[in-house]
């Protein structure tokens, strides 16, 4: 009976770590961040890498904050490029270039947009010879 008790007590215990080892390395995958993003705003956040206030529209009236934002897993390094060009144009108004690193887990470039008049306009976030992502945004 002992012998009995002692081994549904192990089987138990085993159980509960195959479950949450399962449920650990499932939530990591889900989690995980697999993809290139491209946000614009006023404020970036000093914890995460992300902008807290996040739009594609915005009243001109203080210079805004650009955020490439690298996956979990980069594929290489290269030359990454901010740029941004009036929607539809090929003439670039602002860039900035940086070589990535290992641990580079997000590229954020002030923009001068307070220069700019009111309109329409495309942020572009490029890897090498690759856009990864374009955000279109509007100044009023």
């Amino acid at each position: 009976m002992m012998r009995r008790r002692t081994f549904l007590i192990l089987i138990s215990i085993l159980g509960i770590i195959c479950v949450w080892t399962l449920s650990r390395a499932l939530f990591s995958n889900l989690t995980a961040n697999r993809s290139y993003d491209l946000q614009l705003g006023w404020t970036s956040n000093h914890e995460l890498p992300k902008i807290n206030d996040s739009s594609d529209r915005f009243i001109n009236h203080a210079p805004l904050t650009a955020i490439a934002i690298y996956p979990d897993q980069k594929e290489g390094l290269l030359q990454a490029q901010l740029y941004v060009t009036k929607r539809g144009e090929s003439e670039i108004l602002q860039q900035e270039s940086m070589r990535e690193t290992e641990d580079l887990a997000a590229f954020e470039m002030r923009l001068h947009n307070l220069e700019w008049e009111k309109g329409d306009y495309t942020l572009h976030f490029k890897r090498g010879l690759d856009i990864q992502k374009s955000l279109d945004f509007t100044l009023r």
